[in-house]
């Protein structure tokens, strides 16, 4: 959901100037242009776009930045993640995965009111999701085919993570006590145990569709066989940076955990049928279709797909949590919803259509 800049631009111009100036003597005095925010940004997190220029010995250095500030106001999620996903994306810029170099991070408050993350802005556009990349935006000006080449490039992106061998990166900190171990072994299991723990705070402890879901996956959660891999988890196209057709950075690592790449793909298509089906919309000619995508991520991968109609199901039920808990945080902003159709309500339909699907494919005959 996207936050337009609430701050006053001047004090944060200071704050920055402040912070770059401290933290890079060396490089002369820097001077902030107009702040601005993307319009791809996140409901619970800001992002400020900027031009920095430095004056240092007779020689002028124009720098695109964006700076990340953590959320200090609408939490989506019931644990913090900051620290951990500031880390990720400085380990994963040593890798050949594509993400936005980090120059600095700041873990006090004290300058933005929240921690925040200084790093190089990239030129591109994002897929919006309001209104949706199905209804309006520049994946509606494509043609068929190059829709089909912006949708296959996120999934070898993302194969390109899940292709990273368990013994590339030290990943010990997601799976620290705090971030959910005791919730199970990683995977879907520690998963589904965190979202359980944590119903009342997203609001669903007595929703019936999400309670029906939840015993449904009781009974279908995989064993996983094999070594964890490294999960996006807010694995779709709305989080990445396009020039052209070809992706050229993954954004957004706040549900970063480890467990099957099965976990991550039924995200990247449960996603987007929700911002078509689920909102009413007819999705857009030329992206590849659940077949076509599941049997090009199996040949990305590798090896056949495994239990992926749990982890369909499971994609559904999660989002159906966050969208409540968004359209909480919404609602209590004063905004109106049309026709009384929240974002929970349109994910919890779709939910228990997924749920009959399901059903349907797991019965004899």
């Amino acid at each position: 959901m996207p936050v337009p800049l609430q701050r006053d631009p001047h004090r944060t111009r200071e704050a920055i100037t402040q912070w770059l100036a401290d933290r890079f003597p060396a490089e002369g005095t820097p001077t902030i242009g107009a702040l601005s925010t993307p319009d791809e940004t996140g409901f619970s997190g800001e992002t400020l776009l900027c031009d920095v220029k430095w004056n240092h010995q007779g020689r002028s250095l124009v720098r695109p930045l964006a700076v990340k500030v953590a959320p200090a106001r609408h939490h989506l999620l019931p644990d913090s993640s900051w620290h951990r996903q500031v880390r990720l994306q400085e380990l994963l810029a040593t890798t050949d995965v594509p993400v936005a170099r980090i120059h600095g991070s700041e873990s006090s408050g004290e300058l933005l009111g929240a921690p925040f993350v200084v790093m190089e802005r990239i030129d591109g556009r994002v897929p919006g999701d309001i209104p949706s990349y199905h209804r309006s935006g520049w994946l509606t000006e494509l043609r068929a085919a190059d829709r089909a080449q912006v949708w296959n490039g996120g999934l070898q992106l993302m194969a390109r993570l899940h292709r990273l061998g368990p013994d590339t990166l030290d990943l010990s900190f997601l799976d620290d006590p705090a971030h959910g171990r005791a919730y199970g072994p990683v995977g879907m299991r520690r998963q589904f145990g965190a979202c359980m723990a944590h119903l009342e705070f997203y609001g669903v402890q007595d929703d019936p569709v999400v309670l029906r879901a939840a015993d449904w996956l009781r009974d279908h959660r995989p064993e996983e066989p094999g070594p964890p891999r490294l999960l996006w988890g807010d694995a779709r196209i709305g989080n990445i940076i396009y020039s052209g057709h070809t992706p050229v950075a993954l954004l957004d690592w706040e549900m970063a955990t480890l467990g099957a790449p099965e976990s991550d793909l039924a995200w990247y298509l449960f996603t987007d049928r929700y911002l078509s089906e689920g909102l009413g919309l007819p999705r857009l000619p030329g992206l590849p279709g659940r077949r076509e995508t599941v049997a090009t991520y199996a040949s990305l991968l590798g090896r056949p797909l495994r239990d992926f109609a749990s982890y369909e199901v499971f994609a559904a039920f999660r989002f159906s949590l966050i969208t409540s808990r968004v359209t909480r945080l919404m609602t209590g902003t004063g905004i109106q919803w049309p026709s009384g159709r929240t974002p929970y309500l349109r994910s919890a339909a779709l939910l228990a259509r997924v749920l009959d699907e399901a059903g349907e494919a797991s019965c004899p005959g």
